[in-house]
């Protein structure tokens, strides 16, 4: 058993550093800063490297380490390190990724800069060099990453399109802010950021004149490679017709919820109208994050005063507005994880601020959003008890796999189901109407799973997608066709809030009936998020020696 630990904990050390040397923005988020000057070789050669040394690697774990050998705690790091390696593979080698979806090698170009100007982990002397070093590779990384594409399905492509148009003006915002730090470096900061620009510009050129005549096939990654993802990647124990299945039933159930809601706080109009009620009233455009700010202190002193979870020791969020670069994909708010080995981590939230380019009548809709029967949804959602604090605990996981392996059904799963927790404990206080817009999220979450399965198997149009958001979950429309514009280049992600928050469910209903009179929700809580932030199954297996039960 020592050997065989022995050998896997070396090639579990051996995918984290490799993986943050092909990765290095990844590298720079997780708080690992060799390379922080780099931006990927995401060539079509230097795709191929990785994809071979992820074939070697796995066939070296499959012949060396016989996974019964291994404790407990190993034989999950072994499962998810299976899984993280077949999911990476398949978007390389079959799913195709890197040949349709432009926007990725647009994200990493931004959030290698990004992360080095809002991420304070060293002087900021530091820093700029390595943002100035990533800057000038941005037209030579562009260029290279642009030969991998072929034919980019039309809706892949004016995503990307619109995310390039942003790149001169955030590279005009990282010039203007090294600027006012280092003035006597102006020739050199700004012949760093025309190359930038350049690079930008010219991939928009490729995108806009030398794709868009080509553009064709689909987004949809079928439903064979979508089952395969449920499985390898995830986990899970169903297909992607049965995950279609299961949203449209929990659809169904809370349509119920919500006209029981409705008549309950007023028996003279329909959920629908309330929520139409509730939208209106919202803070104003220019105290938006201030707004945020005020919810997540209360929330995060309501969890600590019912006692519903373990705050960990100098955890630390701060609230800023969305990046230029991912307001297209992100109508509402975002979230971004303290990074793991970063020495004073701190979490981000990101509040997309109203466009006052687009029409009033855009703006009405956009701040619609944000209103206030949603203010604390999203505050307890994003922060207190949802992702920062569960990621803040997936930080202090005891191996480095566990703390760059983040599962999207546990962690949106985790933030959904301390939706359900927040109103069991009596959180819903600030507006009557919040615990309807609840209701009418998990609307939103039940079409998420529909629209995921349906988008990727080929049985749901865009249109049909975007129509099932405005129409069920009421979104408005440019905001239903940004989440759909994602949902597309994100197979198996929106399926996750609903499935996660169910597999939670049970696990607590589970423990309940197990433990009896010994049941403790803070410990349960505890236990649950030791394991870090892991496919649900996996932490499934670990949590009950936690809780002292055989």
């Amino acid at each position: 058993m020592i050997e065989t630990l022995k050998t896997f904990t070396a090639l579990s050390e051996e995918f984290v550093e490799l993986f943050m040397k092909h990765h290095p923005v990844a590298a720079t988020e997780a708080g690992i800063h060799d390379y922080d000057h780099l931006l990927p070789d995401d060539s079509p050669e230097g795709l191929k490297e990785r994809a071979a040394w992820l074939r070697d690697l796995e066939q070296r774990l499959v012949a060396s380490v016989p996974w019964d050998e291994l404790p407990l705690e190993s034989r999950s790091d072994y499962a998810l390190l299976r899984s993280r390696v077949a999911a990476l593979r398949a978007d390389l080698e079959e799913i195709r990724v890197p040949q349709k979806t432009p926007a990725i090698y647009l994200m990493r170009a931004f959030q290698g800069v990004h992360l080095l100007l809002t991420r304070n982990f060293a002087p900021f002397d530091e820093r700029k060099e390595a943002a100035v070093s990533r800057l000038m590779a941005i037209p030579d990384y562009l260029e290279s990453a642009g030969r991998n594409l072929d034919v980019v399905p039309p809706v892949l492509l004016e995503t990307a399109l619109e995310m390039a148009a942003q790149g001169p003006g955030f590279v005009d915002d990282v010039v203007r802010q090294l600027l006012r730090q280092f003035p006597g470096e102006a020739e050199r900061l700004e012949h760093a950021g025309s190359r930038a620009r350049t690079g930008f510009l010219r991939f928009h050129d490729l995108l806009d004149k030398g794709l868009r005549e080509k553009a064709g096939g689909t987004f949809a990654i079928g439903e064979r490679w979508m089952n395969y993802k449920l499985e390898r990647e995830h986990l899970l124990p169903f297909t992607c017709a049965e995950l279609e299945k299961l949203g449209r039933e929990h659809l169904a159930e809370t349509r119920v919820l919500l006209e029981q809601e409705a008549r309950r706080v007023d028996g003279r109009k329909s959920w629908r109208e309330l929520v139409e009620e509730g939208k209106r009233r919202h803070p104003e455009s220019n105290w938006l994050r201030e707004a945020y700010v005020t919810e997540m202190e209360r929330a995060k002193q309501f969890v600590i005063d019912r006692h519903l979870a373990p705050m960990p020791r100098g955890e630390k969020l701060e609230v800023l507005d969305t990046p230029l670069f991912e307001r297209a994909t992100t109508p509402y708010a975002l979230y971004q994880a303290p990074a793991p080995f970063d020495s004073e981590p701190a979490g981000l939230f990101y509040v997309t601020p109203v466009d006052l380019r687009k029409s009033k009548e855009l703006q009405a809709a956009q701040l619609a959003a944000h209103c206030t029967p949603m203010l604390p949804l999203v505050a307890l959602h994003e922060a207190y008890p949802g992702h920062h604090l569960q990621m803040c605990h997936g930080n202090l996981a005891p191996t480095r796999l566990r703390r760059i392996g983040t599962s999207d059904v546990f962690a949106e799963g985790w933030a959904l189901y301390c939706e359900d927790l927040m109103w069991e404990q009596g959180f819903f206080t600030s507006d009557p109407l919040t615990r309807l817009f609840q209701l009418r999220n998990m609307v939103w979450r039940a079409c998420r799973v529909v629209i995921d399965a349906g988008l990727h198997s080929g049985r749901m149009t865009w249109d049909e997608a975007v129509e099932m958001l405005v129409t069920e979950a009421m979104l408005e429309r440019a905001n239903a066709e940004a989440e759909v514009n994602r949902y597309c280049m994100t197979p198996t992600q929106p399926m996750s809030y609903l499935v996660g928050k169910l597999a939670i469910t049970e696990l607590r209903d589970e423990a309940k009936k197990r433990m009896g009179s010994k049941f403790d929700l803070y410990e349960f809580h505890g236990a649950l998020l030791a394991s870090g932030t892991i496919p649900p199954a996996l932490v499934r297996e670990e949590i009950w020696a936690r809780l002292g039960v055989s």
